[in-house]
């Protein structure tokens, strides 16, 4: 099991990453939909300096999914709950992955003008798909393990409530509208992220 600093320093992370997604996805710009992104990739070669930022994102993600991981494993190892919310967050993981790698291989079809457009379209909605499940699947970890901690009085019960209900709105957000995903997911990451400072503090 991780240390408790480490732990801390992991969930960090995920704030961090979220920012550095923000600013990928600026210097994106709104591409209006899947149409949209594939027509910019094909018109621009600015997706070569955007997705490494974004693999960027993805990397620290992965760091914060093993410290979100160890911080569900510390308030139980045998809690059925814990162990969904667990799974949830590493599915979550390569679910990005996947969406990742199927946007990158996306854009670089669609600026290859020998390649039908048809198939970067077919990937870069694979890839939003693929963002959108694991998004929501974050979200239910949030929830889970935020419920269960609350439950089990461990660590500062505001913060574990605040977790779950943030993972709730981020979770059910995802079906209704990007923007309420965005709040929940994003404000959940800072509760996490201030977790995180406290085990850093307290070690």
């Amino acid at each position: 099991m991780l240390s408790s600093k480490s732990t801390g320093w992991m969930l960090i992370m995920g704030i961090i990453a979220f920012v550095v997604m923000f600013i990928s996805q600026t210097m994106q710009g709104d591409t209006d939909g899947t149409a949209g992104a594939v027509a910019w990739a094909a018109s621009s070669n600015d997706w070569q300096i955007v997705m490494p930022i974004r693999m960027v994102t993805i990397m620290l993600m992965l760091i914060f999914t093993v410290g979100f991981v160890s911080l569900a494993r510390s308030i139980s190892e045998s809690n059925s709950v814990i162990s969904i919310g667990a799974h949830f967050a590493l599915a979550a993981l390569i679910l990005m992955w996947v969406g990742f790698i199927s946007q990158l291989a996306g854009f670089d079809t669609a600026s290859d003008s020998t390649e039908p457009a048809s198939a970067a379209h077919a990937l870069v909605k694979f890839s939003n798909m693929s963002f959108w499940f694991g998004g929501a699947a974050y979200g239910v970890s949030f929830l889970l393990v935020g419920i269960k901690a609350y439950l089990n009085k461990v660590g500062t019960p505001a913060f574990n409530g605040l977790l779950a209900l943030l993972g709730l709105i981020a979770s059910a957000g995802s079906f209704v509208s990007w923007f309420l995903w965005m709040i929940g997911f994003g404000l959940g990451l800072v509760v996490l992220a201030i977790i995180g400072l406290q085990k850093i503090m307290r070690e």
